[in-house]
């Protein structure tokens, strides 16, 4: 009997023989994309879609194909991470035999690099500008990935997993093509070819059946929607304290400004998908919209405000021009600017607005 993939309730599985394509991301973003960039029938009867840990069990269980999820804690790379990636090199081609010679769009960070080995694939987007963000020759990844490639670290990693694990984001030979959302700048285009769509046009273009595929992997409906446009005010936060960014007292310095500024009684936040963050224990009178949705999906679901905030998310590019967009970014406090370096900001009207530096002390 042929091999079958994993498949949710209300779509056949889908035999490894079958399997033309393949998406693999931690990236949310990068998984809607693909699922939009593609007709119905492959994207829910030929892909296997391996997805990581900034895309909720839930959502992966209802996609068709393979998938796992990779936890991931901090900044740093565990040894039961190492093992984990060694692992996927040693057993790739045996468990997933399909990954010889179909097509692989990938979001090329994580659990990714390993997976995809040796092989060619195309660059599927972070996010609104995220490889603008992340790929100019002074961003702060950027400069990351030119060290840890000289390094020893690097060489063995290199060695192990091939030259994605050291420089992702396309920065490497095997990436042939990028799929973006929208017109980036950064020094890894260089001559390949560079295909640009915004995910309301993919939107658009797709069929109904995408559309209500798109809706039941998500688990969006209108009562979601609704919730995002019960206040007035709503804040896009990023998973600071997660990533080993910000310490809890460093964060809430930051936001408890913020958010008086708008009156939390006024205010919604939407979380980051990796965003764990126990906002209702801080700010109790902040209504929360936790589910692990892109804020690109909402949008195009109907989802909108009268003002949007962040520190330096690039989710808020997604809203309408008449949305008005206050931007914080990073330049206020020493270890967002070591991390993100200087945020690019949103390609679109936006407020520069500044915080104290008594936040710092």
């Amino acid at each position: 009997m042929a091999r079958r993939a994993f498949s949710p309730e209300g779509l056949d599985a889908v035999p490894y023989g079958d399997i033309t394509h393949v998406c693999m991301t931690p990236s949310i973003h990068a998984l809607l994309q693909y699922m939009l960039l593609f007709d119905y029938d492959t994207v829910a009867r030929h892909t296997a879609y391996f997805t990581g840990y900034a895309v909720s069990p839930d959502i992966a269980s209802r996609l068709p194909g393979v998938w796992f999820s990779v936890k991931q804690t901090g900044t740093r790379q565990s040894l039961s991470r190492i093992f984990g990636k060694i692992a996927i090199r040693a057993t790739r081609r045996l468990r997933y035999p399909f990954l010889r010679n179909a097509r692989i769009y990938a979001f090329d960070v994580g659990f990714v690099p390993p997976l995809i080995g040796r092989r060619p694939y195309a660059l599927l987007s972070d996010g609104p500008l995220g490889i603008s963000q992340n790929m100019q020759e002074s961003s702060a990844e950027y400069i990351r990935q030119q060290r840890r490639s000289q390094s020893l670290q690097g060489h063995i990693e290199e060695l192990l997993f091939g030259p994605v694990a050291v420089n992702g984001w396309g920065n490497n030979p095997q990436c042939r093509e990028f799929y973006m959302t929208e017109d980036n700048q950064c020094v890894v285009f260089r001559d390949k070819p560079v295909h640009i769509d915004s995910l309301r046009s993919l939107w658009e273009q797709a069929e109904p059946a995408t559309h209500a595929f798109v809706k039941h992997v998500f688990d969006v409906d209108e009562t979601d929607i609704a919730l995002l446009n019960s206040r007035p005010y709503m804040f896009c936060t990023q998973p600071m304290v997660k990533d080993g960014i910000l310490s809890v007292q460093e964060y809430l310095a930051i936001l408890r400004p913020i958010f008086e500024k708008y009156g939390t009684d006024q205010l919604l936040l939407k979380l980051h998908p990796r965003d764990d963050f126990d906002y209702r224990r801080y700010f109790p009178e902040v209504a929360v919209y936790d589910k692990k949705v892109n804020m690109q999906l909402l949008v195009l679901l109907g989802a909108n405000v009268q003002r949007v905030g962040t520190i330096c998310s690039s989710s808020v590019n997604s809203f309408p021009q008449e949305v008005q967009v206050d931007w914080y970014g990073t330049d206020f406090h020493p270890k967002l600017k070591a991390w993100f370096g200087t945020a690019v900001p949103p390609a679109r009207p936006y407020n520069q607005c500044a915080i104290s530096p008594a936040v710092l002390l």
